[in-house]
């Protein structure tokens, strides 16, 4: 039995940002070459291994070119499209969401002349996308249960949303919650409360929020639907307290509606006055749920809510042309806009300690970028063992702060693999030299 080590990361096995996921498996090289994988012809030592990392760990923007047919990924470490960068995903991608584990995106697309259009899920690791899912027509946007299980999709030509089992291989369409089951005249987006029991609609015809008990099997509608402003677009929950926030994108001016989800009432304080005519289009909140960022295509502006005095804080932040999706960067102090306008095609990033833009403009690489999705990826990559040898453990070795959530364990759908994973909670490095453990016999 021999220990195998290497170091699978493009900054050498240094874990910087605060809580970012990485991994690494290991696997016996028969089974590498087995599976097609093309391997170094020469045998190593046991004292070396070869690395191949596939994606470094860290957190990355998901950006959705609509006129162009792609996924952009941007690195926001560098503000720099990540290697193969943009993926051609087919005509007329516009919702994205990223699974809690950041293995998978998920990308809605409007086919064009079509009852069924569908959904593709990218696979982080390799950028590479899936056999397309059908769900409803004019897909317009998707989320994700915390647990990862579900994902909802807004049909806004058919009024119906989609539910999606992603714990299936592939994820299968397993429920469609249509009009006649209390889902509104178009709707357009969705967002899923924090304890993954609720899933608030915006039907943009009728003026409504439509909310889904995730827990009933089927998901379904429960009570009526909400009353809020004209042309509700943009919905997001608060990640440490009961409210959602709704843009209303017809109002003049400007408002947002903000749901207390204790009694799926409008708050007293709404809705706030945001801006000064319409257009507003998409809204996010911080993972402190101290502040909502709210996009405004007319204006070309970003607007501030104070999420705890229901009041717009300070001046607008200028940002690109026609900003219509925004997303906060999960670990804070960042907020990312996708910019349509024609002069843009790209993404503004404001530092939310100032409120104000930070860096010149982000080039998308494509045309139209409609949403974006801001997650931590895991860094993936192997670790060889010799030939005719195979992996019986696997662990790593750290130098540094204690990681969180270390684990490490056999991979359960692939033969003689492991698998080591970490995150670092601290703004310190961490040195992480993972091994495999390479035997005569599998385990």
């Amino acid at each position: 039995m021999s220990k195998v080590v290497g170091t699978v990361r493009r900054e050498p096995g240094t874990v910087r940002r605060r809580g970012r996921e990485v991994s690494w498996r290991t696997r016996a090289r028969a089974r590498l070459a087995a599976a097609g994988v093309v391997v170094a012809s020469v045998v190593l030592p046991v004292t070396n291994a070869t690395p191949a990392a596939a994606v470094d760990g860290g957190t990355y923007a998901y950006v959705t070119n609509n006129a162009s047919g792609s996924v952009s990924v941007i690195d926001t470490r560098t503000n720099l499209p990540a290697p193969g960068s943009p993926i051609t995903v087919g005509n007329g991608p516009k919702g994205v969401a990223v699974t809690p584990d950041g293995k998978q995106a998920y990308v809605t697309i409007d086919v064009g002349a079509s009852i069924n259009d569908v959904v593709r899920v990218i696979d982080t690791a390799t950028n590479d996308p899936s056999d397309p899912i059908a769900v409803g027509n004019n897909p317009t946007f998707v989320a994700i249960t915390p647990d990862g299980k579900q994902a909802y999709v807004t049909n806004s030509f058919s009024d119906s949303v989609s539910v999606i089992d992603t714990t299936q291989d592939p994820p299968v369409v397993v429920e469609t919650i249509t009009a006649a089951e209390g889902i509104g005249d178009s709707p357009i987006r969705v967002a899923i409360t924090p304890d993954g029991t609720r899933a608030y609609v915006t039907n943009e015809i009728d003026n409504t929020v439509s909310v889904i008990d995730t827990t009933q099997d089927p998901p379904a509608v429960v009570g009526p639907p909400i009353l809020v402003g004209d042309s509700p677009v943009g919905v997001a929950t608060n990640p440490v307290s009961p409210r959602v926030y709704v843009a209303n994108s017809n109002d003049d001016p400007g408002t947002v509606t903000v749901i207390d989800t204790a009694t799926n009432l409008p708050t007293p304080g709404s809705p706030i006055t945001v801006g000064t005519g319409s257009g507003l289009s998409d809204v996010t909140v911080t993972p402190d749920g101290t502040r909502a960022y709210v996009t405004d295509q007319t204006s070309n502006e970003v607007w501030v809510i104070d999420t705890a005095t229901e009041t717009v804080l300070g001046l607008p932040i200028p940002v690109g042309a026609a900003p219509i999706g925004v997303a906060a960067s999960p670990a804070g102090g960042r907020v990312y806009t996708a910019n349509a306008g024609i002069a843009s095609d790209n993404l503004s990033v404001i530092d939310t300690s100032t409120n104000t833009v930070y860096g010149p403009p982000i080039p998308t690489g494509g045309t139209d970028p409609l949403h974006v999705a801001v997650a931590a990826v895991p860094g993936t990559g192997t670790i060889e063992c010799p030939a005719g040898t195979f992996v019986t453990g696997g662990g790593a070795e750290l130098t540094g702060p204690a990681p969180g959530n270390f684990v490490s364990e056999p991979v359960d759908d692939i033969d003689d693999a492991w698998e080591v994973s970490l995150t670092n909670p601290t703004n310190q490095d961490i040195t992480v030299r993972p091994y495999a453990v390479c035997g005569d016999a599998p385990a």
